[in-house]
């Protein structure tokens, strides 16, 4: 079988995304635009991936819990895993020991907010979520596969991306998914065989489907044996 997926979506728990980003009305989004298989991918924080999981789960979407971890060369990672449980342990570990005490300004930096599965907004993050974490990118490499989990690096020709950031892919990092945002980026040299391609929503008008997975099952062993084998079970969709 063939799902259309998108594994990089903002919540309103992300401080530069728009508070329109809850549960209920990205479920609606996904069912209308045919969309099977989503991640809630964060800044530094998996705060809302319980409760999108149930309403997505009530919805029809598959959903695997993710998040998007700011390094401190200012890289982007995205860290997936394969139940709630686990996201939400390395997003505590990061909150507790890896992210810096510094308060939002929610008029400045945007709100971060948790939301329950009526859509109702819980609370607020009050460390900044937008700051680089005290994390290098091979520690968190290292960090989330001790977790259980898999990375991703995250839109690699866009700012806070491995190429724009660095110049370069680093030898060592050649051989993890990488997400790309340009499509032109396939045809300047990019030497990786795992490419993926997702929204990165901030915004319900920007979700859509971006890959056709083919699966048995919309299980995460799936996901994690197609980012490893590009071209044979994972397909990019563009614009």
């Amino acid at each position: 079988m063939s799902f259309l997926c998108d594994f990089h979506i903002h919540s309103c728990l992300s401080p530069c995304a728009d508070i329109t980003m809850t549960p209920h009305e990205i479920a609606s989004v996904c069912v209308s635009k045919g969309i099977d298989w989503i991640s809630i991918t964060d800044h530094n924080s998996a705060g809302n991936v319980r409760v999108f999981s149930k309403v997505l789960s009530r919805a029809g979407v598959s959903f695997i819990p993710g998040i998007e971890i700011h390094t401190v060369e200012d890289v982007h990672v995205l860290a997936y895993f394969p139940e709630v449980s686990l996201a939400e342990a390395y997003s505590d570990w990061i909150r507790k020991e890896r992210l810096p005490d510094i308060s939002i300004d929610p008029e400045i930096s945007g709100y971060q907010l948790f939301v329950d599965d009526d859509d109702s907004f819980t609370g607020m993050e009050e460390i900044w979520l937008g700051q680089p974490t005290t994390l290098g990118i091979s520690e968190t490499l290292e960090t989330v596969r001790d977790n259980g989990g898999v990375s991703v690096m995250a839109h690699i020709d866009r700012k806070m991306g491995l190429i724009t950031q660095l110049g370069v892919i680093p030898e060592e990092y050649r051989e993890v998914p990488m997400e790309i945002s340009f499509r032109r980026t396939l045809f300047e040299g990019i030497e990786s065989r795992n490419i993926l391609h997702s929204s990165d929503a901030h915004s319900l008008n920007v979700i859509a489907p971006t890959l056709s997975l083919s699966a048995n099952t919309r299980s995460f062993e799936e996901f994690r044996s197609a980012i490893f084998s590009f071209g044979r079970t994972l397909k990019i969709i563009w614009d």
